[in-house]
C-alpha cells in the first residue's frame, strides 16, 4: 500500500530549514542551550523534521488526518 504525501512543497522546505537549524543548535553548537536534555530534544525534533522532509509525510498530520497538499480540482460536469 503506497501512502500519499501530506506535505506541500513550501511546508517541506520550511521543515528542511527548521530541521537543519534544530540539529545545529541541539548537537553541533551546544553553547547556545546549556541544558543538555533540552539540547538533545531540540536535535531529535530536527531529525524528525528532516525525516518528514525526505519522506513527504508528517506523522502528526497523518494521525490528525490533515494534509497541506493541494489537490487538483475537477472541472464541473454538465
Amino acid at each position: 500500500m503506497k501512502k500519499e504525501p501530506n506535505l506541500h512543497k513550501i511546508d517541506r522546505i520550511m521543515r528542511g530549514i527548521i530541521g537543519l537549524g534544530c540539529i545545529y543548535i541541539g548537537f553541533i553548537d551546544t553553547s547556545l542551550i546549556t541544558n543538555r536534555v533540552v539540547a538533545i530534544l531540540m536535535g531529535v525534533f530536527g531529525i524528525v523534521n528532516l525525516w518528514a522532509f525526505a519522506t513527504h509525510r508528517c506523522p502528526v498530520y497523518t494521525a490528525a488526518g490533515f494534509s497541506t497538499v493541494v489537490k487538483p480540482s475537477r472541472p464541473l460536469e454538465d
